[in-house]
């Protein structure tokens, strides 16, 4: 480019368009100076309003603080006058008054002389003795006559205002009865009160101080000029106490108020509310000279400015209008004037020599950015995921590449017709509809749910940024389809969810066991004793059936723990044994339509020649029944329930789909029902004890947490399958084996009583401990008990004809197979709240020895103990 081409820099100045015209900088330096006096005024108005509240708050302050005072300064000093007047009148030397008024010494003042007077009344009111000398002018009769006088002789008085009778002054009374002799009444000026709050506490201020009947209706007295003011109405003066008031002569004050702790009267203390205010009225006047003298000093600036600066900045634009005219960007524009308006020359020189390079690197750019945007294209092209470019305000689709045509199933043309949101499948029920745009520039791996065009939704990973397309702001969604990684990644959760919370419920069974064995054994033996007696005796009778009731109420707790054990694959071990599933389903069929009722029809379709398995029979029949009765209550109106089974073989692709399986040979176990089915977020929790969504009192919550419990023990897995409307199957995989099915035979269980046999008992719980020596001793068994490893040590050392030990498994300084390995050839039953899959987990408890999980029935206990005696003194072969 030729930098000196005629014409090219002015035609370019041109094309910006004719500038438009603004004040000049002498108005500029006006407003600036209006502006700092609008400012200063302002600021002044606000320092002297604020002035002046803070005055006012400080007066209120004072003046509360003050009326604070006098008011606990009163009620000090009234508090003396009672406790006087009362003592007065208890006093055993008072009669001797009434027989020789020569005897009379009393004393009275509270601070000074004028203060007020303690008389001795006789009952007709005339003064038997007082602390004021008599004088001139006073009544013979004293108070005879007064209204308060009868009053006061039945029972004490404490009144004001009233006129004492013998000053003639407003006064307040206290008496107090003197038992068959008369009355003690001190009379206290009220006008004297109300100088000594003011004298006392008036201070700097000057405060008037106001005292009024609890009520605040009567004045009682005032400083100063308190005798005019005693007894007169509050409603006929002119107080107004409240916010900016006045005082009773109409003058404008600022109340603090208080009250008097033992009478309730009303302290008011009052500033003067004009002399408060006027400190913050002289800063005022103060600062307005200070603002006069500072706009007159700007108006000089501004004339001294503007000779200074405007002339040269004018000189500068003719010089800048030429060298942009003739086109000569080199040229050199000096300006003489201040140093600031030199330098914006030079810096204008510059910037014109700036421009000419700016252009040539300008050219450069565009055909990088060319080069650049076709390297772009092609990686845009040749991507393997999905990529879709869309507006960033209308969320239009503006391109997409040939891997988006493909997994969408849709051609470029028809994707370009639609909005980025409508790749996106509708949202599920609960969850927030429409497209949540990012707050940021780049934002990755944002989960989404986006359709095909055949109807499939799959999970999306997308990664979205910032950038431009033809001129306008756009989005890059770089998508990635992470469905079958979602769908694994939701059963680990799921399946670790589950372990956690049997984990829990493993450790709540292990304590509720402790307690149910403790009710249950208090409970049982209780009942038995009460047996005989409760034939003949109504009262036992009841009793009885109350400890009946507590028995079953512990076995269906004891039962509940069972099932949370059963959900945490931590019961005991089950009985298990070879069984045909087919025939398990078929022997309950009766059971199984009798729960389901008339309303729902039983479809079963067994396999022909199913595979055996081994499992706990009982445990097997109760999944069944929890199946079935949870398909009865999801269908109220009544439905089809089917079971089914069948042989399959599970490979490596079903078990990568369903974390926990292993390859191998199954029976099917799948029931379905025809009901409402269940919601996404119920499927998430169906397998968690204790979550329900019955009605409250129609389930615990634990059907299938038992059947996930029961099935995983067994090696299987659960899995269910549901929707709203659409019912609910539920398949089990139950292991198969190549064993033949076993009978059933379960012998009767036996016990025999005790000859009088030893037991070691180790139990670190006192409750427990206590009940289960019960039950061995009144079955003929001599017991010795201890709470710890150390005092079994101790017994064991000093009885040496102990036949059995009886030991729980864990105990505060020692485990209990520690206890019987110093012991070897002592026979040993363990005792504990955790279940054998636990304690074998942890190599607690020895492999092949007797344990019994709490709670422990006395039937199963006696039972246990008398066959482990039984096999330990049997022969043995050599």
């Amino acid at each position: 480019m030729n930098m000196r081409e005629p014409g090219t820099a002015a035609a370019r100045m041109g094309a910006l368009g004719p500038v438009r015209r603004r004040w000049p900088l002498r108005s500029y330096l006006i407003g600036l100076l209006v502006l700092f006096v609008a400012t200063a005024v302002a600021g002044i108005g606000a320092g002297w309003v604020r002035a002046r509240h803070d005055a006012v708050s400080a007066a209120r302050t004072d003046a509360a603080v003050s009326a604070d005072l006098a008011a606990r300064q009163l009620d000090e000093s009234l508090a003396i006058v009672r406790g006087t007047v009362d003592a007065v009148a208890s006093s055993p030397g008072v009669a001797q008054v009434f027989a020789d008024p020569a005897a009379c010494r009393l004393a009275f003042t509270l601070g000074g002389s004028d203060d007020g007077h303690l008389d001795v009344l006789r009952p007709d009111g005339t003064v038997a003795c007082s602390s004021r000398p008599p004088a001139g002018g006073e009544p013979a009769d004293g108070y005879a006559g007064a209204t308060w006088l009868p009053g006061a002789v039945r029972a004490p008085q404490a009144v004001a205002p009233v006129r004492d009778q013998r000053t003639g002054r407003p006064a307040y009374l206290v008496t107090a009865v003197i038992p068959g002799l008369g009355v003690a009444a001190a009379f206290v000026d009220l006008t004297a009160l109300g100088a000594a709050a003011g004298k006392l506490f008036a201070g700097a201020r000057h405060l008037e101080f106001l005292i009024t009947t609890a009520d605040a209706a009567t004045v009682l007295t005032r400083w100063p000029d308190g005798l005019r003011w005693a007894g007169t109405p509050v409603r006929d003066t002119r107080l107004r106490a409240a916010n900016d008031g006045t005082d009773v002569t109409g003058l404008p004050r600022l109340y603090g108020r208080a009250a008097v702790a033992g009478t309730g009267w009303q302290v008011f203390a009052g500033a003067d509310r004009t002399a408060a205010l006027a400190a913050a009225d002289r800063l005022a006047r103060h600062q307005s000279l200070i603002v006069a003298l500072g706009l007159l000093a700007g108006l000089l600036a501004t004339m001294v400015v503007q000779r200074r600066v405007t002339a040269p900045i004018g000189r500068l634009r003719t010089a800048v209008r030429t060298a942009t005219a003739s086109g000569d960007l080199d040229t050199t524009v000096a300006v003489a004037g201040p140093r600031e308006v030199a330098e914006l020359g030079a810096e204008f020189t510059a910037l014109l020599a700036t421009v000419g390079r700016e252009l040539q690197e300008r050219r450069r750019a565009e055909d990088a950015a060319r080069e650049h945007e076709r390297n772009y294209r092609q990686m845009f092209d040749a991507s393997p995921n999905p990529v879709v470019l869309f507006d960033a305000d209308t969320l239009d689709i503006v391109a997409v590449n040939p891997a988006a045509e493909t997994y969408y199933g849709r051609p470029a043309g028809t994707l370009l017709t639609m909005a980025y949101p409508q790749l996106q499948a509708p949202p599920e029920p609960g969850a927030e509809a429409g497209w949540d745009a990012p707050s940021e520039p780049v934002e990755r791996d944002r989960p989404q749910r986006h359709v095909k065009r055949d109807g499939t939704v799959t999970e999306v990973s997308v990664t979205t940024y910032l950038t431009s397309f033809a001129g306008r702001k756009a989005r890059c969604a770089v998508v990635t389809d992470v469905t079958e990684r979602e769908h694994l990644q939701r059963r680990l959760r799921q399946s670790d969810r589950l372990e956690s919370l049997g984990q829990l419920a493993a450790g709540v069974a292990h304590d509720f066991n402790n307690l149910l064995g403790i009710i249950n054994g208090y409970a049982s033996m209780a009942a038995a004793d009460l047996a005989p007696l409760a034939a003949a005796d109504p009262a036992l009778r009841t009793l009885h059936a109350d400890l009946t009731e507590i028995v079953a109420a512990g076995d269906r707790a004891t039962a509940l723990t069972r099932q949370l054990l059963s959900f945490a694959r931590a019961d005991p071990a089950p009985e298990t044994r070879t069984l045909d599933l087919n025939t398990v389903i078929a022997d309950l069929d009766t059971l199984l339509r009798r729960a389901l009722g008339e309303d729902v029809t039983l479809v079963m379709q067994l396999a022909p020649r199913p595979w055996p398995i081994r499992a706990d029979p009982g445990r097997l029949e109760q999944v069944l029944i929890n199946l079935a009765v949870n398909a009865r209550d999801a269908m109220p109106g009544g439905g089809t329930l089917t079971i089914e089974t069948a042989p399959v073989t599970v490979d490596e692709h079903y078990t990568a789909q369903h974390p926990g399986v292993h390859t191998g040979r199954y029976m099917r176990l799948r029931v379905s029902d025809t009901g409402t089915g269940m919601s996404k977020e119920t499927l998430e929790r169906a397998f968690e004890p204790f979550f329900t969504t019955k009605p409250k009192g129609h389930g615990t919550g634990l059907g299938l947490a038992t059947i996930y419990g029961i099935i995983t023990q067994a090696g299987g897995h659960t899995q269910i399958y549901s929707e709203p409307g659409h019912g609910t199957t539920i398949t089990a995989l139950l292991p198969a084996t190549g064993e033949d099915a076993e009978p059933d035979t379960t012998p009767a269980a036996q016990h025999r009583p005790g000859t009088g046999e030893t037991i070691l008992l180790v139990e670190d719980d006192d409750s427990l401990r206590a009940v289960t020596e019960r039950v061995l001793r009144q079955s003929g068994y001599t017991v010795l008990s201890a709470g710890t490893v150390t005092e079994a040590r101790d017994l064991a050392a000093a009885h040496p004809g102990i036949a059995l030990l009886l030991t729980d498994v864990i105990l505060p300084d020692m485990h209990g197979p520690a206890l019987a390995a110093a012991h070897p050839g002592l026979p040993v039953v363990y005792l504990s709240g955790y279940t054998e899959t636990i304690l074998a987990t942890r190599s607690t408890v020895p492999a092949g020895a007797t344990l019994l999980t709490k709670p422990v029935s006395a039937h199963q206990l006696l039972h246990t103990v008398a066959r482990v005696l039984d096999h330990a003194n049997s022969p043995q072969p050599h």
